[in-house]
């Protein structure tokens, strides 16, 4: 299950990228999108079909692909940073960019992608620094962003850090079990569902995302390790709510709560009654 973790959820990503540039608010509403946000924003959508995540990459490659711009690049930086062109903080302070290029993406990596999503947004004044340079004015309006794309890309990146979170939370443990690779398709499947509250535009990429987890929660729920692994949840210091997994017959009534709140009435009964049949067997050996 620790080897499927990281597949499931590139699975689970890639549906939803996929979804995003599949917009269209004239036909059926697909899966779990409000078409009437949709048509209130026509503007939003349009970046969306037009793959807002492309014209990012397009952007990397161009400064990338050559050894000048990259240096050139990494030049606005130091010279904006020394001369505190960047603006103030909260605090009244020079701001700083770091002293980083930009990070292609690899189509096989989901995280990959999250990466050169956050760097662009992160280094978009530097960005925007570079296309104002003499020998790279001509190029700004085929690779650089408009404020448009660069609002959209932000939601974009909202949307896989939360796969980015949960990732790192599995990446932090030594040896990953069922004690922990388990509750985070819970937890995924929960913070998606809170977060198309706060993305309700890309609702449906988000619920895409969902429903391929789903699958994989919909068969995983039916067997007696998944039932006797979901416990009880922990705030971790970052204040995610993330769902720990221990399996122990001496508390199955806080297990049961967890499911009652958490599962469909099916799925529930039917824990129960595995959870039951657990306990009865594993009482005559305590």
């Amino acid at each position: 299950t620790s080897r499927c973790f990281p597949h499931i959820v590139n699975l689970a990503v890639k549906a939803g990228l996929a979804h995003l540039t599949q917009l269209n608010i004239f036909e059926d509403n697909e899966i779990d999108t409000d078409i009437s946000i949709l048509i209130s924003n026509p503007m939003y959508v349009q970046l969306l079909q037009d793959d807002t995540i492309k014209r990012a990459r397009q952007l990397v490659h161009f400064i990338r692909d050559s050894g000048q711009r990259r240096e050139d690049f990494i030049a606005v930086i130091k010279k904006d940073n020394e001369d505190g062109s960047w603006g103030k903080d909260s605090e009244g302070k020079n701001i700083e960019l770091r002293v980083v290029g930009l990070l292609k993406d690899v189509d096989t990596r989901w995280s990959s992608t999250f990466f050169m999503v956050d760097r662009v947004i992160e280094l978009r004044l530097a960005i925007n620094a570079f296309f104002d340079l003499d020998k790279y004015k001509d190029f700004d309006f085929s690779y650089n962003m408009s404020e448009e794309q660069y609002a959209v890309l932000h939601d974009i990146r909202q949307f896989l850090h939360v796969f980015h979170v949960v990732q790192e939370l599995v990446s932090a443990e030594k040896t990953p079990t069922l004690s922990i690779i388990l509750p985070m398709y819970e937890t995924l499947v929960t913070m998606l569902k809170d977060l198309k509250k706060v993305l309700p535009v890309i609702s449906g990429a988000i619920a895409a995302s969902q429903a391929k987890l789903q699958e994989y929660l919909q068969k995983s729920r039916g067997t007696t390790a998944y039932t006797a692994a979901i416990g009880t949840s922990l705030r971790t210091p970052r204040g995610l709510e993330i769902l720990i997994i221990a399996f122990t017959v001496i508390n199955p009534t806080m297990k049961l709560e967890w499911l009652r709140k958490n599962w469909s009435e099916a799925d529930y009964s039917s824990a129960r009654d595995r959870i039951f049949e657990a306990v009865s067997l594993a009482a005559p050996r305590i």
